[in-house]
């Protein structure tokens, strides 16, 4: 992955990689606040796309993230709580194993801010809340982290279908 930046003028700075390019405005919408919804986006792409190739249709995918920072300098994550609202026409169990490939091991960016940060997940599919304020282990990735005893998502070893596209 290669990305370039580039002050245009008073705090705005062009994002760019080679099909796109982005102005990020700290007026509009902080630094911070990019990685973070790129973070819950990354997420996003990999529900959606988990449950595509599996068949189903996703209708809806919407993330909220709620996230604590820590006071000092630097200001990392401490805490992130997402709050997953999917419709689709899989059951309830395929649509939280979508939110956990992507969050124990698809997702780069969530991944990456585990080790630093506690990430508690709700989830509610067709309306059901099917995951009220779960936690995975963070830390050292997947490796550490609570796995299925089934875990077929991943059939075709598609990896972060968000870093993938």
């Amino acid at each position: 992955m290669k990305i370039k930046t580039k002050h245009i003028d008073d705090l705005k700075f062009e994002v760019s990689n080679d099909k796109s390019v982005i102005i990020i405005n700290p007026k509009e919408m902080s630094p911070v606040e990019v990685f973070a919804g790129a973070m819950i986006s990354c997420s996003g792409v990999d529900v959606v796309h988990l449950g595509t190739k599996q068949g189903f249709e996703v209708k809806k995918c919407e993330i909220e993230a709620d996230i604590k920072r820590k006071d000092s300098y630097p200001q990392i994550f401490e805490e992130v709580v997402l709050s997953y609202d999917i419709e689709s026409n899989a059951d309830d169990v395929k649509a939280k194993r979508w939110v956990l490939s992507s969050l124990e091991t698809y997702c780069s960016t969530i991944n990456t801010i585990r080790s630093t940060a506690k990430i508690y997940y709700t989830i509610k599919h067709n309306n059901n809340v099917i995951a009220y304020k779960e936690t995975i282990l963070s830390g050292g990735g997947a490796t550490n982290s609570h796995q299925l005893d089934s875990f077929d998502d991943d059939l075709e070893g598609m990896g972060c279908a968000c870093c993938n596209h």
